[in-house]
């Protein structure tokens, strides 16, 4: 970053020096900001005004090195109407008086001389400006000495904490603009620093203004000077001017008011004490580089050189902080090891299942289609009961066919009942006529016993094999069971008669209750077994896998049909899929952790 010289007068400028008599405010031709978008204008205007000008006409000048110190006359400028006005009410103490010319001061140090002009008379005392003073068309203020109202300290120390995060000036500059930017709505906002050749800013090259006098004038004076839609903000401590805000609200938005101006002071005085460190720490990395370049190292090296040994610790400890927590830590590991080794994990067999009612099938004798449905599910049948009729066209036509030849054959036999031919033929005609009505009677399907009939597993109309499942029959108060497929290898494990299979409604997010055991098989069945138990429609409920993986049938029974899930109470059906474990197995939590040690606990 290279610094911008904006003015050959300030070119030898250290610091802002300090200002023991600041003027009260500037007059309005000396308040010109020299925007970027009137830059040329207001150069050639600021050019001629300091050409018509004697030296003894400047209201202020920068603080130039020690070697290099001019003796400057200052006289005060004019002052607005509002200001004049205020002088006819300082007598009754209602306003501030203005001040008058500042008296001479002689140049020692790194301050400026300044010299009066040459008068009959010596200028009165000055006297103390007040720390809020406003005029026509604006204010001047002290921001280190205005309070902040309550409603504006969040906003205010939010962006300060933000600030106070950042590690170098550049994003420090960076963020303090935005921070401005949206608290007082300004269009542009530049921060101007004074370095030790001149002034300088960390944005785009070009933002200076080309008339710094009253830039000069804010940071020596450390009083705020604000217009109905500009402003310059010196951002400074109790000894020190570190920079000088300049903002621009737009034109067509309403002037800066009493709020603003507290906003302003407010944001300056909160981050001169983050930013001065930030600006010292700048200033010195550039006297460094500027160093570095004329000597027979890299920058880049010397600059890394400096910063290996300053990397910091991650925490400062002191001995009373670890004489308190030594104890609490050795407490805590004690608790955790207690808890690690007498606290266990249980060890879980999982797998899935599908809820089943042991009732009594109802299978189709033989095949066809499914031409009439005489019950639908949860109707109540008793045994004998026609349930279902499948389409008989054929077998009704050959009944037919039989029962008048076995009438012929009848009549031939009335006719000549010594006819032993006769005899014969209504015989065969009577066997003809058995079979046809029994294959007539097997189109009817027929309950197998008393009870409810659950979810019927084919559709109206559709094509039925012989010995298919068409339904179930449930007797009353049978109560539902869980057939579960858990992994082959966890057999050895699971024991009927001490253990609870936790089952889990898919869909249904509730306590799992912990069922009785009916059954546990012996032998290891697969996925193909499964489905042949099962049938094909249950089979796909339980979204069997084809990984060649061997699985045991754990029963267990509800103690109910219904379960509850909050107050809405819920009715278990046939083919329900469910989640199920048993717990076959704890160990202690420490265990877990580290399955190395598992052998010692044993």
């Amino acid at each position: 970053m290279a610094y911008q010289h904006s003015n050959p007068d300030v070119s030898t400028m250290t610091d802002w020096g300090e200002a023991g008599d600041p003027p009260t405010h500037l007059s309005a031709d000396d308040f010109d900001l020299a925007l970027s978008i009137n830059k040329s204008k207001s150069g050639s205007k600021s050019r001629s005004r300091s050409q018509s000008r004697s030296k003894s006409e400047s209201i202020v000048t920068s603080a130039p090195r020690p070697s290099k110190v001019p003796t400057l006359v200052h006289e005060p400028a004019a002052l607005p109407e509002a200001h004049s006005a205020s002088r006819s009410r300082s007598a009754r103490g209602s306003q501030p008086r203005p001040l008058p010319a500042p008296p001479v001061v002689g140049a020692t140090g790194s301050q400026p001389s300044i010299a009066a002009a040459p008068a009959a008379a010596p200028a009165p005392a000055p006297e103390q400006a007040p720390a809020f003073m406003e005029f026509a068309g604006g204010a001047a203020f002290d921001p280190n000495q205005l309070p902040m109202p309550p409603q504006i300290a969040p906003a205010v120390f939010g962006w300060v904490r933000r600030l106070a995060l950042q590690a170098d000036l550049a994003s420090a500059d960076r963020l303090l603009r935005d921070a401005v930017a949206d608290l007082t709505s300004s269009l542009t906002v530049v921060i101007i620093y004074a370095g030790p050749e001149g002034f300088y800013s960390l944005g785009p090259d070009g933002e200076l203004p080309a008339d710094t006098q009253p830039i000069v004038a804010v940071g020596k004076a450390r009083r705020a000077l604000v217009g109905p839609h500009s402003g310059l903000i010196p951002i400074s401590t109790a000894t020190e001017t570190l920079a000088v805000i300049q903002l621009v609200r737009n034109v067509h938005q309403p002037a800066f008011g009493q709020l603003e101006h507290l906003t302003m002071a407010a944001i300056a005085r909160e981050c001169a004490s983050v930013l001065h460190h930030l600006v010292v720490q700048h200033l010195q990395g550039q006297i460094e580089l500027a160093v570095d370049k004329k000597g027979l190292y890299r920058p880049e090296a010397l600059q890394y050189h400096r910063k290996k040994g300053s990397e910091g610790v991650v925490t400062e400890l002191s001995p009373r902080w670890v004489k308190r927590a030594y104890p609490l830590l050795v407490s805590a590991l004690l608790i955790a090891l207690v808890f690690g080794i007498f606290v266990r994990v249980p060890t879980y067999s999982s797998g899935f299942g599908v809820v089943h009612y042991a009732g009594t099938p109802v299978t189709t004798l033989a095949q066809g289609n499914l031409e009439e449905l005489s019950v639908t599910a949860g109707s109540m049948v008793t045994k004998g009961d026609i349930v279902a009729k499948l389409s008989s066209q054929k077998e009704d036509a050959d009944y037919e066919q039989v029962l008048a030849d076995a009438e012929s054959a009848r009549q031939q036999y009335l006719f000549d009942d010594q006819d032993e031919q006769a005899r014969r033929s209504v015989k065969t005609a009577s066997i003809a006529l058995a079979h046809a009505k029994s294959a007539v009677d097997q189109r009817f399907i027929r309950a197998t016993a008393d009870g409810r009939v659950s979810d019927i597993h084919a559709e109206l109309h559709s094509a039925v094999a012989a010995g298919q499942t068409l339904m179930s029959i449930i007797k009353p108060g049978t109560m539902p069971e869980v057939w579960a497929y858990l992994p082959a290898a966890d057999r050895p494990r699971i024991k009927e008669s001490e253990m609870k299979l936790q089952v889990g409604i898919d869909g249904f997010k509730k306590k799992r209750p912990k069922l009785t055991i009916l059954n546990v098989s012996n032998d290891a069945v697969g996925a193909a077994d499964i489905r042949r138990e099962f049938g094909q429609s249950l089979a796909d409920t339980l979204k069997l896998p084809s990984d060649g993986a061997n699985y045991i049938i754990v029963k267990a029974k509800f103690d109910t049909d219904r379960f509850l899930i909050g107050q809405k109470e819920f009715l278990l059906h046939e083919g329900m899929s469910t989640k199920a474990e048993i717990m076959i197995d704890s160990k202690p939590f420490f265990a877990s952790i580290f399955p190395m040690f598992e052998k010692y606990f044993d």
